[in-house]
């Protein structure tokens, strides 16, 4: 098979380069020793596979490991794949072990979106109790409708606003097409007035040029080592959320490993997710910096111009979040969805979503 050659899984069509790290053929003893399993880790170009999953995989894991497993892991685009459709994959099999953003599967159960509702947090550490008050309920999800394990959950830094042309504050989003990825920062460009444009990360750069966007959302290291900057000109850096990232492992996989290496694993994965916690701070002021013409220490130096957010754009963002994102996303996952949201991620942050 060469590698333009593609791979027909079911109704699935996968391209070869991603053919080498799927599940395809592949058989876990329950209590295999030196098991090797596949992986496909997050993008190639960002922080979160060059400076955590690489080293991760290639030296962390393996030392504390100890010969017990073994995991070969890629970057989903360099896989062939654009991530979104890594959820589903990893939901049939298809992939064992894999890490996306949490948001792309919110169309198949908007719980997905729950602990990162746009603009809902505006610190880590708030997001930090979203993420842990509504862990336990992420995991049964995954569990028994998506046949998936979760392994860890870590925010990217703030996503912000890439524009091309001159704005002074929210108000000016007005009118203006914007790229998202999730129905939720959907309901946020609603509020504001702007028309939203739903696409994967690897497309934005093309529809910046092509002017199918004007603006794009992402995150402000995201953004910086993808060179977004070489599309746009202004950073409007308001946080409309954090892009929660998740690793988990197909659940007939996991269910085939010994409990030995279910244990090296879930360890593992907590100290992996622990340090992307950390890192995440330091990339998100870091890449502010770069972007705009500041100090630059891990980014990519850039001459950007930094769009202040005023007291005035903070309340209506508030008013947006109040009057478009929460009850919009209320509306989408139902009144016992709602009900079970005010009392882990609401309680922990003090809000609580309107029932529908």
């Amino acid at each position: 098979m060469t590698m333009g050659t593609a791979l027909k899984f079911g109704a699935r069509v996968l391209p070869a380069a991603a053919i080498a790290f799927t599940g395809i053929g592949v058989t876990v003893p329950a209590e295999a020793q030196g098991t090797e399993i596949r992986a496909i880790g997050y993008t190639s170009n960002l922080y979160l596979w060059t400076e955590l999953e690489e080293e991760f995989y290639s030296q962390t894991l393996p030392e504390a490991a100890e010969g017990l497993i073994s995991i070969e892991a890629v970057p989903h685009d360099i896989a062939g794949l654009k991530g979104p459709e890594v959820l589903s994959m990893l939901q049939d099999g298809t992939l064992q072990i894999a890490a996306q953003n949490l948001s792309y599967m919110a169309g198949e159960d908007p719980r997905f979106e729950a602990i990162d509702l746009a603009g809902l947090t505006q610190t880590a550490e708030d997001a930090k109790k979203a993420v842990d008050a509504y862990r336990p309920v992420l995991t049964q999800v995954m569990s028994e409708k998506f046949n998936t394990h979760l392994l860890g959950l870590a925010p990217v830094p703030s996503q912000v606003f890439w524009c091309r042309d001159a704005l002074e504050g929210l108000a000016d989003l007005q009118g203006r097409q914007i790229r998202v990825f999730n129905a939720t920062l959907s309901d946020f460009v609603e509020g504001v007035g702007g028309t939203t444009v739903t696409m994967p990360f690897v497309e934005v750069i093309p529809a910046l040029q092509r002017g199918v966007a004007d603006c794009a959302v992402t995150g402000t290291s995201s953004g910086n080592s993808a060179r977004w900057f070489e599309v746009t000109d202004y950073l409007y850096p308001m946080n409309v959320g954090w892009s929660m990232v998740f690793w988990a492992a197909n659940k007939d996989l996991w269910d085939g490993l010994s409990a030995e290496q279910q244990d090296v694993l879930t360890e593992q994965y907590a100290e992996l997710e622990a340090a992307a916690w950390e890192m995440q701070q330091i990339q998100d002021s870091d890449a502010v910096s770069c972007s705009t013409g500041g100090a630059c220490e891990l980014g990519v130096e850039a001459q950007m111009t930094l769009v202040p957010v005023t007291d005035t754009d903070m309340q209506v963002h508030e008013t947006i979040i109040r009057d478009y994102v929460l009850p919009n996303w209320a509306d989408r996952c139902g009144a016992d969805c709602v009900q079970e949201w005010n009392e882990t991620v609401g309680a922990a942050l003090g809000i609580e979503a309107p029932l529908p």
